[in-house]
């Protein structure tokens, strides 16, 4: 079946509209001059205005101008609103200047000399960076999209000529490489880098785009494997691979290759029915995990909201090939669970990650001083809400959500009103000014007890008919997967419900989301029953009745959480396991608390967002996995820093996580702002497990300063870590 355009879908009072109205008051509040400011600079221009803070003053600025330009293009079609039209015509204008200015077609907000190093064979990658900068070809996939976007979206014909332009002008850049040069360049994330160029194609007719994105975004230590439909995400980047597989989809429908369609497929059924959250997010800081470590993986960095934005793009190609229930009911559930439920109630609200650890809170940033990659995605996501609801073949429209909307299709105007899935009934009305005959069918929700013929409505259509439809919900158990059931979250009909937890409100608001803990103190509710019933106070909230220690609670649907403490899976325990277990619990979590209240910063070495938060620096050093653990070390005289804040006015101590059934004997250094404050030998420390060193910092060190400098130094033939984690804490009273 094929999608009905943005264009021809306009939202209608309800949960959807109110958040996307949020997002145009936000979009009109973003001043467009500051987002070019690096363009500019880099074209030779004077800027009309100084940068934005947060990502934008880092090697990816610009990647925000790319997702402002599409938001703003999904936002015109989606509304049809005159001045974002005249702000995409800005932005194009602006861009093609700027281009004009480089003389070449390039059009990016790094020194071209990055690229001609490239161009040269000079190519040095890590993960996450390219010869030194950070993620570039990331970057250059967002002002592309943006590009794209403006064309399809708002027709700039402008737009696709500059992207073309810019893409000629890669062209000349990567041609000369060898596969061995462009693979090692392909190991610094690069977007969905093959996906733009698809696209070129799709929107020039010219071949040659196809051919670019085979010949240099092709990456094959990831695609093979999907290509031989194996999953082996394990310990990879989450969002670093899906928009690759988004790439073989559009290459699958240019090219018509099999293979391209089996590994979506495949890699999406792996992603959503082995690696999800009830909420349809995956990932936990980032990262893919084994699904065995589900149980261990709820914390307050789980669900990166860019993943699941580019899982349902991916998910759209999927059912315009086939349409299976199960790839709408995928979108439903990540749409109101995860996407609906990580944007805040004032502009500019748009989440990273979505914590599913208890007790959480979810973390907000603050509106002009962040500009993450998921703020990006949030600007595009309330834009796009219209996207999925309605498709059609040649005698059927296919209802596939219950959103309140209106949709012109074939000489009929179809009106949808809800305020679903605050409510459990829909009524469709239509608008035609002669007799129509089509069927009208409307999805059978997975959660829904009711028949698919009582949803498939086929029939003359006149002026004023009338449909309504109610869709019973119920209340579920839905367990954690690999938990063997003694992890639960509860649904009603498509909803997570959320505990509710008495306390402080989460009102602080983050330039830097890792800067936020995602949790609080509370005491982690349990389960020890099943009995919840309506509150009475709004549709689709309850009240625990006996069934949650250590006290009832209320249940409302997570995306209707805002500031407040909340938790959504718990813990299975008969009453009897939980007066055996009390004590011991609040002694864990007394024991919890008084660390994290202690500890001032924190890294996570081979995670990218954490070691470039922490200015990440190195020389013969790597990253890998151990047991699904992340770690970074330095061989032969090589070294790796990292700079943590610390307390001014108290004493300090770094506490090192490593492997204790490491069996080389590894010797190396530990220096603070190149001072020497330890040496430490790994040599099968504690068989089987991994386990933390402490190091007290001399207090003259650290004292009066916020920020110090970690420095792991390996010998001349030696090898410093494997490091799997560093926290810097404050010496309590109870510690000396």
């Amino acid at each position: 079946m094929e999608v009905i355009p943005l264009s021809q879908v306009r939202l209608l009072d309800g949960p959807f509209k109110e958040r996307q109205d949020l997002l145009g008051d936000y979009l009109s509040m973003v001043e467009a001059d500051r987002l070019l400011a690096p363009f500019r600079e880099v074209a030779g221009l004077v800027r009309k205005a100084e940068r934005y803070g947060g990502w934008e003053k880092t090697h990816v600025a610009g990647h925000s101008l790319g997702h402002y330009l599409s938001a703003i293009s999904f936002f015109y079609a989606s509304t049809g609103n005159e001045h974002m039209l005249e702000r995409i015509n800005y932005i194009v204008d602006e861009l093609a200047a700027f281009q004009s200015a480089n003389n070449d077609g390039y059009l990016m907000t790094l020194p071209k000399q990055l690229f001609e190093d490239v161009r040269a064979g000079k190519i040095d990658t890590s993960g996450f960076s390219l010869n030194g900068i950070w993620v570039p070809f990331y970057t250059m996939h967002k002002v592309m999209a943006g590009l794209r976007d403006a064309f399809r979206c708002a027709g700039s014909r402008k737009a696709l000529e500059v992207e073309r332009k810019h893409v000629d002008w890669l062209d000349g850049i990567l041609c000369g490489l060898r596969e061995d040069q462009i693979q090692a360049m392909l190991c610094c994330e690069h977007g969905g880098m093959n996906e733009v160029l698809a696209d070129l194609t799709m929107d020039t007719g010219d071949k040659k785009y196809l051919a670019m994105a085979s010949r240099y975004f092709h990456h094959n230590v990831v695609l093979e494997p999907i290509l031989r439909c194996e999953d082996k995400l394990n310990g990879l980047h989450g969002n670093t691979q899906i928009p690759k597989v988004v790439g073989l989809a559009r290459e699958y429908e240019l090219t018509g290759d099999p293979k391209y369609r089996a590994a979506a497929e495949t890699f999406w059924d792996n992603v959503v029915n082995r690696r999800s959250y009830a909420i349809g997010g995956h990932g936990e800081s980032e990262h893919f995990f084994p699904p065995e470590k589900f149980p261990g993986k709820l914390t307050p960095f789980t669900a990166e909201t860019c993943n699941t934005y580019n899982m349902l793009k991916l998910t759209k190609h999927l059912f315009s090939w086939d349409s299976k229930p199960e790839y709408m009911d995928f979108v439903e559930r990540a749409m109101i669970n995860h996407l609906l439920a990580n944007i805040g109630r004032k502009p500019g609200e748009f989440g990273y990650f979505l914590g599913l650890g208890s007790v959480g809170v979810k973390v907000f940033p603050t509106p002009f001083d962040s500009w993450w990659c998921c703020f990006g995605t949030g600007m595009e996501n309330p834009a796009r809400y219209g996207e999925l609801i309605y498709f059609y073949n040649d005698s059927t429209l296919l209802v596939n959500f219950f959103i309140a909307s209106e949709v012109t299709w074939n000489g009929v105007k179809l009106r949808q009103e809800t305020r679903f899935p605050e409510s459990d009934t829909v009524r469709f009305s239509i608008s035609c000014q002669k007799p129509v005959k089509f069927t009208l069918k409307l999805r059978k929700p997975y959660w829904c007890d009711i028949s698919e013929d009582a949803l498939t409505f086929g029939r003359t259509w006149k002026d004023g008919d009338v449909i309504e439809v109610r869709l019973p919900m119920k209340l579920r158990f839905e367990p954690l997967p690999c938990s063997g059931g003694k992890i639960v979250c509860i649904m009603y009909g498509p909803m997570v419900l959320a505990a509710v937890i008495p306390g402080e409100l989460a009102s602080k608001r983050y330039g830097d989301h890792l800067k936020a803990r995602g949790k609080t103190d509370a005491f982690p509710p349990v389960l020890v029953g099943d009995k919840l019933e309506p509150s009475g106070k709004a549709f689709a909230e309850f009240r625990s009745v006996g069934s949650v220690r250590p006290e009832d609670l209320t249940f409302i649907p997570l995306y209707r959480i805002y500031e407040e403490q909340y938790a959504v899976y718990f813990t299975r325990m008969t009453p009897e396991d939980w007066t055996r277990r009390e004590a011991g619990l609040r002694a864990e979590k007394e024991e919890r608390a008084r660390l994290e209240a202690a500890t001032v910063d924190s890294v996570e070495p081979g995670f990218q967002q954490s070691e470039v938060e922490h200015s990440v620096r190195f020389e013969n050093s790597n990253t890998g996995d151990t047991y699904d653990r992340k770690w970074r070390n330095a061989e032969n005289g090589g070294w790796f820093s990292y700079e943590m804040e610390v307390d001014p006015g108290s004493q300090m101590s770094l506490v090192a996580t490593y492997w204790g059934g490491e069996w080389r004997k590894r010797i190396f250094d530990i220096l603070i702002d190149d001072e020497k404050i330890a040496a430490q030998t790994i040599h099968i420390n504690k068989p089987g497990e991994f386990f933390d060193e402490t190091y007290d910092i001399p207090w003259d060190i650290t004292k009066g300063k916020v920020k110090i400098t970690i420095r792991f130094q390996a010998q001349p033939d030696g090898c410093a870590g494997d490091v799997f984690g560093l926290k810097m804490r404050k010496i309590t009273n109870q510690e000396k």
